[in-house]
């Protein structure tokens, strides 16, 4: 063997090294775990950017599927929820990239999604309560992070999409920022020894348990039942939404009658819990259509109780 031949051969096994070296570190830096689906097509999710938006106070989450370049990050900035070109869209319309986009609020309420893939003809925005749920991790200072999935199947004339994503990144003040791999490690192993047990399994565990018995007496109108499983401060807000000083059993049976109204299957899809409670994600079918809840359950002198409820 020659010893040009020699040296091209060590030349091509560095590179080879380099490379996969290249790829090891990007698949350490990955911060998101989760997928989109638009008509069928599955699109893994694994690389978050998020900045704050100082023109309305929100922080923008970018969650795609490759890594990104700050020059190609910093060329969505302008762009918002508008439908304008960028290099990055450029990408998502010819196939090789795809991504959804959270305007979080402040108070850590998520209020826009985006969708960026090739099956729209531009970035697709969707807003609604009755789209997503988005369950916010408690991060450290400049760092944003959660789990955020569409409620059911969305659709948009003949797409149809969804996504289900877990995240976590550093908030940028200009741009959005970028992390070293060494962060990132370290922001996952916090998370995942603080938010593992705040995340409530399909069915809510004990709360669950105490929230569908609950149910079963607004269908039965049982007003004795309902007095019993219901905080002081429910009563008082049921009250005050029947236009009433103190709750009757009148008033009582009337209000569970509208609550539980149309009737249909009621299901625990998820929640989160925390010190001062357990947030219960709430899911109704009634026939070919479904309905989306959220109920607030609190123990108080060791029982749970429900403090809040809404329908959407």
């Amino acid at each position: 063997m020659s010893n040009l031949s020699r040296l091209l051969r060590a030349t091509v096994a560095v590179c080879t090294f380099a490379l996969a070296l290249s790829l090891h570190a990007a698949e350490e830096a990955s911060n998101a775990s989760g997928m989109l689906k638009v008509n069928g097509h599955t699109t893994n999710l694994r690389y978050a950017y998020a900045f704050h938006d100082s023109a309305d106070n929100s922080t923008r989450v970018l969650i795609a599927s490759r890594p990104l370049p700050a020059a190609m990050l910093a060329g969505e900035i302008a762009l918002g929820t508008s439908g304008g070109r960028s290099p990055f869209r450029d990408l998502v319309q010819k196939g090789e990239a795809g991504a959804i986009q959270l305007f979080v609020k402040p108070d850590g309420v998520m209020e826009t999604v985006m969708v960026f893939d090739a099956r729209f003809e531009t970035p697709m925005p969707a807003t609604g309560d009755d789209s997503y749920w988005h369950e916010p991790y408690r991060m450290s200072a400049g760092w944003i992070g959660g789990r955020s999935r569409t409620k059911q199947q969305q659709e948009f004339f003949d797409t149809k999409w969804d996504y289900d994503v877990s995240w976590f990144a550093p908030v940028g003040r200009k741009t959005f920022d970028i992390a070293p791999a060494a962060a990132i490690a370290a922001q996952r192993k916090e998370i995942e020894a603080r938010e593992k047990p705040r995340i409530v399994a399909p069915g809510g565990g004990e709360e669950g348990a105490m929230y569908l018995e609950f149910h079963k007496n607004l269908e039965a109108a049982n007003t004795k039942g309902l007095l019993e499983q219901m905080t002081p401060a429910m009563k008082s807000a049921v009250a005050a939404e029947m236009q009433v000083p103190t709750l009757s059993n009148t008033d009582l049976g009337s209000w569970a009658m509208a609550r539980s109204m149309p009737p249909g299957k009621v299901e625990i899809v998820g929640g989160v819990r925390d010190p001062d409670g357990t947030l219960l994600e709430l899911r109704k079918t009634m026939d070919n259509r479904q309905k989306f809840g959220a109920a607030k359950i609190v123990k108080v002198q060791g029982a749970w109780k429900v403090a809040e409820l809404k329908w959407w």
